[in-house]
Order: structure tokens, then C-alpha cells, then sequence
């Protein structure tokens, strides 16, 4: 009896609010609120026309009832209209529950450190519980990566289109992920010589990929399949994310992205400030999290508050994230208001968290901004994106708004009133006297 108990607990605490059932995103011309396109452009009193999940019109009170057929008037005055929030380098969709190993498929079971052929767009959980939890605090988009190794695999860029397991997916392998510092063999040195070996060998393996297969050439230092998975960022069509906090890291990847004509960007960079104005003539991104201001290691004694204004500052491209997290990326707007607290300006701030990092993955052609062409994933807010008090009142997605529940809510409800599960024939609570 208590093994049945139990697992009916932990199915009502795991299960997911239901998803809304598919259909086509309606017409909309959402108008009156102040729009803050992710660009930095302000409009008060913005018109926004969205069609088949596209935006399709982009102005001021002029737009507005301007359309023509069926649309949808969504009345968005004394609201602030923001581009969906972008999560980057998020384990969301490959994590469940931490400790459970078989809710966990955010790396590959190997001893071996390179490992990019590992797709992580293959094991997205599209219903996954944490999906809704980050989709209604305004998070519509995430840079799914997967983790351990030097180089951990292939980075998913998904909507957050909760239950849709065909259609979540928006490209696979948008970037290859990895990590520097001591990934490899208990030293840096030898994991930067490890992906030099690497890296040269893939580069050769472009070449003698038929001799490899008719065993007329020498051995590689990764599989085939890993060594093909990093052809797209030799040829700089996607990017090398490496974690990396440590100047000599940071400078390492920077001379590694030189010599192999890589688009590099930065995880983490917690001493990256020191090195900004070599970041930003490298034209190198960095994604930080300004909560992470103390040393968590040697590797980041020189984390400080204000990392993401200096950076910035100096040029270097900035995004922010909650990174190497799946349970509270929709914390981004604390960490956003935090950079703001400490210098960083607060459209720059905004677009850390939209623009930035689909520029940094290459998907800023479709996602990050308000603008005509791009998906229609856009934010209507109570009150300042990045104060603690304010909360998103409506969640778009690719143009259809999202059911606002998620399990945490629904828990909440069923339970804010305890009077309807006390046991039959138990007293009433007793309330204290009326004065």
C-alpha cells in the first residue's frame, strides 16, 4: 500500500498541466502597450500584426485597425511588450529530476571527452513539466546543451511549445558545446592540446574521409562520427561554445578560434572582463550570469557584479542566461536586472536576454527581436521586465498564447484551501474569535 501511495504522489507532483491542443495560431493585432523590441527601439502605443505565427507589422497607434480579414484585437495598454526571453546554454527538456538518473539525458554515458556528434535535439522532452514553469515567467525560446566532456555534442534551439514533440524543435545542432579549464586529462594545457589534436584532425578527416574508411590512414583522436559533427563550426557555419572562466582559458579559445577560423563565444567568462578589449577585436561573445560573483573556484576569483557592464562597454557582445540549468532559467530577468543594478544600461540589458544570445547562436534572423519576419513570440508584461514585482500577463508563442499554468500553479491552487481534503468527520479548524 505505501509503494501505490507513493508512486501516486510523486505522479501527481511529476505530471505536467495539459497541454493545449494544437490548432492553427489565429490572426492578431496586438496594440496599446509600450513596446521594447529587443533592439532597442521604444514604441509607445506600438501596434504589432501577426499572422500564421509570424510577425507581420510593426508600428504605432497608425497601424492599428488597419487590417483587413478575421484578427484577433488583443488590447495590450498600460502593459510593457518585450520579445519572448531567450535561454541560453539551458539543459531544459534534457532534465527532469537531478538525482534520478532516468529522467536525465543531458550527456552521453562515455569515458571518452569528445563527444560532438551527441544530438541533444534527439532526447528533448517535449512535455517535460519545466517547459510551462519557464514558458509563462516569459522564457519562449531555448538554446538546448548538453554537458560532460571536453566537447559535450550539438546544441537544440526549441520554442517552448509545450507537448509538441514533432514541432518544439526549431533547428538541431546549432552550435557545438564544450568546456575548457581542466575537462581534460586533470590539466588545461593538456585539454587545450587535446582540442588543437582535435580539432586538426577533423580538419583532415574533411580530406581523407574515404582513406579513412579503407583503413589507409593513421588513427584519429575521436570517432568519425564526432569528428564529421564538427565540420559545420570548422566551416564557420555554426559556433564553438566553451565554458571557460579563466583569463588563460579565455585567451587559449580566443588563439584556438584564430587558428582555426572559428566563431567562438564565451560560457560563463567570469574573468573575461580582463581580457575585453582582445574579446571584442575577436569579435568574441560572452554569455554571463551576474549572480555568479563570487569564486565558486580558482578559475573565477576575478567574478565580479558588474562583469556584463565592463564587457559591454568595451564592445564585446554580451548575453545573459542561468547557465548549465533546467529547473529556473526564468530567473534571466533577475539576472538581467542585477547586470542593470550594476551598471549595465537596461535596453542592453533586454537585449543580453533576446537579441543577443540568437545573434550568439546564430538564430537572430528569426528569433530575439519584434520585428517583420521573425516569429511571433513576444511577452506582455504588468510592469518592468527586469523588477522582481512584475509578472508576465500573456506569453506568446510562434503567435498563439499559452495556457498560463504549469504544475507549480495548478499544485497551488489545489491546495490554497486545505478544508476540502480534511478527512470525513474531522472538526473544522478552529479559527480565533471575531473582536
Amino acid at each position: 500500500m505505501t509503494s501505490l501511495v507513493s508512486l501516486s504522489l510523486v505522479s501527481l507532483l511529476l505530471a505536467p498541466a495539459p497541454a493545449a491542443p494544437p490548432s492553427r495560431a489565429p490572426a492578431l493585432e496586438i496594440s496599446g502597450g509600450e513596446l521594447h523590441d529587443g533592439a532597442g527601439g521604444v514604441i509607445k502605443g506600438a501596434t504589432i500584426v501577426v499572422r500564421d505565427g509570424k510577425i507581420v507589422g510593426v508600428g504605432g497607434p497608425e497601424l492599428k485597425g488597419r487590417q483587413t480579414g478575421a484578427v484577433t484585437a488583443i488590447d495590450a495598454t498600460g502593459k510593457v511588450i518585450t520579445p519572448g526571453l531567450v535561454a541560453a546554454d539551458t539543459r531544459l527538456g534534457l532534465v527532469e529530476i537531478g538525482l534520478e538518473g532516468s529522467t536525465r539525458d543531458d550527456s552521453r554515458a562515455t569515458e571518452h571527452p569528445i563527444r560532438a556528434s551527441y544530438d541533444a535535439s534527439r532526447a528533448i522532452n517535449a512535455e517535460s513539466a519545466l517547459i510551462q514553469v519557464q514558458a509563462i515567467a516569459g522564457v519562449t525560446t531555448a538554446a538546448v546543451a548538453p554537458g560532460g566532456g571536453l566537447l559535450s555534442g550539438q546544441v537544440a534551439w526549441i520554442d517552448l511549445v509545450h507537448g509538441d514533440h514533432r514541432g518544439a524543435l526549431v533547428r538541431a545542432g546549432v552550435a557545438v558545446h564544450g568546456s575548457l579549464g581542466q575537462a581534460y586529462g586533470g590539466s588545461r594545457a593538456e585539454t587545450v592540446a587535446k582540442l588543437r589534436e582535435v580539432l586538426s584532425d577533423a580538419q583532415l578527416f574533411r580530406t581523407r574521409k574515404a582513406a579513412y574508411e579503407r583503413a589507409q590512414s593513421r588513427p584519429f583522436a575521436a570517432h568519425p562520427l564526432d569528428l564529421e559533427a564538427l565540420q559545420p563550426a570548422l566551416a564557420g557555419q555554426v559556433p564553438l561554445t566553451l565554458a571557460a572562466d579563466r583569463v588563460s582559458d579565455i585567451l587559449a579559445a580566443i588563439d584556438l578560434a584564430r587558428e582555426f577560423r572559428l566563431r567562438l563565444v564565451i560560457l560563463g567568462g567570469a574573468e573575461a572582463w580582463k581580457v575585453a578589449p582582445e574579446l571584442a577585436a575577436a569579435k568574441v561573445a560572452v554569455i554571463v550570469q551576474p549572480s555568479r560573483n563570487l569564486p565558486g573556484s580558482f578559475d573565477s576569483l576575478g567574478a565580479r557584479l558588474d562583469a556584463a557592464a565592463l564587457l559591454a562597454a568595451a564592445g564585446v557582445p554580451v548575453a545573459i542566461a542561468c547557465l548549465d540549468d533546467a529547473h529556473n532559467v526564468r530567473n534571466v530577468v533577475q539576472e538581467a536586472g542585477i547586470a542593470v543594478a550594476n551598471g549595465l544600461p537596461w535596453e542592453t540589458a533586454l537585449r543580453a536576454i533576446t537579441l543577443e544570445p540568437a545573434r550568439a547562436y546564430g538564430m537572430d534572423a528569426s528569433h530575439g527581436s519584434v520585428a517583420v519576419g521573425k516569429v511571433a513570440n513576444l511577452v506582455l508584461w504588468d510592469g518592468d521586465p527586469l523588477e522582481l514585482s512584475s509578472r508576465p500577463v500573456q506569453v506568446y508563442v510562434r503567435g498563439r498564447a499559452i495556457p498560463m499554468v504549469s504544475r507549480q500553479t495548478l499544485l497551488r491552487d489545489r491546495y490554497r484551501d486545505l478544508s476540502a481534503f480534511r478527512p470525513a468527520g474531522a472538526a473544522a479548524p478552529r479559527t480565533a474569535p471575531q473582536k
